[in-house]
């Protein structure tokens, strides 16, 4: 039981660079993958991120990337982007996300500079246990703390990228009409809907 103490206040005291470094690794990872990078690049790069902390940076970056793309179910990605986000605030402000989904300018701005400073809020307000270092809760607000947010998003970035790279005619069933149709057809039992 003390060894396994041990290890968990090492990890919680990360070194004072642990901000700077997880920072630079965030804008590292995120210009290779807003660029177009392959998520094998971005390993190569930083071999010394976790696989967690590589996918919320290419995750985050595949939003930038899809920003002006078809999307499946509202014309473009950026589109739906602002459409799940209206109801979704920037901690403390009250500011919807979806503000940030204005243009492409703006979402650049928000996910270079805005998200680490909200990282940074995070870790400043998080009480710390275990004597952890602030550095090391901004790293981990930064790259590692997932919430259903992040959940959420990866799964509607991911859905929307098979879509674009598939044309698979299944994600038009994403319109609740279509799909009520669909089922009628099949014979399907569905929710009530007037006719």
């Amino acid at each position: 039981r003390m060894q396994h103490q041990r290890a968990e206040e090492s990890a919680i005291n990360l070194d004072p660079l642990s901000a700077r470094s997880a920072l630079f690794a965030y804008w590292r990872g995120l210009a290779i993958c807003a660029a177009g990078g392959k998520y094998s690049r971005l390993c190569s790069a930083l071999p010394h991120l976790t696989p967690q902390e590589r996918l919320c940076i290419y995750s985050l970056a595949l939003h930038l990337r899809l920003f002006g793309d078809g999307h499946y179910r509202s014309g473009t990605f950026q589109n739906d982007l602002a459409k799940n986000l209206r109801n979704v605030a920037l901690p403390a402000t009250g500011v919807p996300l979806s503000v940030f989904c204005s243009c492409r300018p703006l979402a650049l701005l928000f996910a270079w500079l805005l998200l680490p400073l909200a990282a940074l809020v995070a870790a400043v307000r998080r009480p710390s246990s275990g004597g952890g270092s602030l550095g090391g809760a901004f790293a981990s607000s930064l790259l590692s703390d997932w919430s259903w947010f992040h959940y959420w998003r990866l799964n509607c970035v991911l859905a929307s990228y098979h879509a674009l790279a598939t044309s698979d005619p299944g994600y038009g069933l994403e319109d609740k009409q279509l799909f009520l149709a669909a089922c009628e057809r099949q014979g399907v039992a569905a929710s009530p809907s007037l006719s």
